[in-house]
């Protein structure tokens, strides 16, 4: 029996509705689009959230978002890289961990043993994450910059 699995075809509907959610959630966090904005607050006394923006343009806007934790090692603490764009009103995530440049589908097994909807997966991550932040956080710190 010779059967081909089929190769996974992201939604791109779905992945869009993801992005566009994700930039309003965002957006709700972010004071700031400038360069070197960062935002900090905490969702429990062991973890704080930090947002900064790393680049930042007339249409987008790059925001590092990280889990900044003591008693976890750096290495296991979420860390994503987000493009903003503000025209479109959509929020991506463009890195994850060590993971940059992600593919819209993988084929499966591949090196980095990447799901075949990673994309979508990484970006629903990012939106359970915001909402969690947004429902979760304790204390909102002031604005830094620099």
């Amino acid at each position: 029996m010779n059967a081909r699995k089929k190769k996974y075809v992201p939604d791109i509907a779905e992945l869009n509705r993801v992005c566009e959610h994700n930039f309003v959630l965002l957006a709700r966090m972010v004071k700031s689009w400038e360069q070197a904005a960062v935002s900090q607050f905490e969702t429990s006394q062991f973890a704080i959230f930090q947002i900064k923006v790393t680049e930042a343009s007339k249409f987008t806007t790059h925001v590092e978002m990280r889990q900044l934790s003591a008693s976890i090692p750096d290495l296991m603490q979420p860390k994503v890289l987000i493009r903003v764009y503000h025209d479109a009103k959509m929020a991506e995530v463009i890195s994850s961990q060590n993971a940059s440049r992600i593919q819209p589908s993988y084929l499966y097994p591949n090196p980095q043993m990447h799901q075949p909807d990673e994309k979508m997966q990484i970006n629903q991550f990012l939106n359970e994450w915001l909402k969690y932040c947004l429902q979760c956080g304790l204390a909102m710190h002031k604005q830094v910059f620099g």
